[in-house]
């Protein structure tokens, strides 16, 4: 089939309207209080909106997006964990382990939400798993996360300070560029782990001995 010019420049803006129909849309749901599930999962569905977080009742990282959490490194360190602590859990029957794209509600309901977060690994105690289509309404027993080079200082510690309120057991922040695996514990201790460490997953990960070479391998 050959366009006529007519015909591109029709298509052209049907294109165009549909583009301006969908920002239009979308600006309104981020305008909507309070951040509902349901408003949350549409703007999500938005791939260039899918890094987004919400804190205090209002949307996080609105105008940035972190191109470390789907770089090649995030990645296969990601892989890593999932792959070394899933064989654990599994073969020991301790829960569930959830990749980077689940959402924990740490503090809201469906109608409200106040604080979502989505660890890059997170794992939940067998007795606390929630079957469950959309988010999970609630804290991990662990929270991973892979720390880019880019965040600041006080957004990581912030995080931190939120995981371990909520009632986070474990939070692990990796940093790559360190090759470091930092554990913090809920009564505000942590523990340094490099290249030739092993590190414990005490009460959390009962038997757990995780190399740190094999997450950055």
């Amino acid at each position: 089939m050959v366009l006529t010019p007519d015909l591109e420049m029709l298509i052209e803006q049907q294109v165009e309207q549909r583009v301006q129909a969908q920002v239009i849309e979308l600006t309104e749901l981020l305008a909507l209080r309070p951040i509902t599930e349901a408003i949350a999962l549409r703007v999500e569905a938005v791939d260039s909106f899918k890094h987004l977080e919400i804190v205090d009742g209002e949307w996080v990282g609105l105008g940035k997006e972190d191109g470390f959490r789907g770089g090649e490194q995030h990645g296969r360190i990601e892989f890593k964990l999932l792959l070394r602590l899933g064989i654990h859990v599994e073969a020991n029957h301790l829960g569930m382990l959830y990749p980077g794209d689940t959402v924990f509600v740490l503090d809201g309901e469906p109608g409200n939400i106040r604080l979502k977060r989505q660890p890059d690994v997170a794992f939940v105690a067998a007795e606390r798993v929630q079957s469950s289509a959309g988010y999970i309404y609630g804290a991990p027993d662990l929270a991973v996360e892979i720390i880019s080079p880019s965040e600041r200082s006080t957004d990581i510690q912030r995080k931190l300070r939120e995981y371990l309120r909520y009632g986070v057991r474990q939070v692990w922040n990796i940093y790559p560029e360190q090759g470091e695996l930092v554990v913090h514990l809920a009564d505000g201790s942590a523990h340094t782990y490099g290249i030739g460490d092993t590190v414990p997953g005490g009460e959390v990960l009962p038997g757990l001995a995780l190399s740190v070479a094999d997450v950055f391998a």
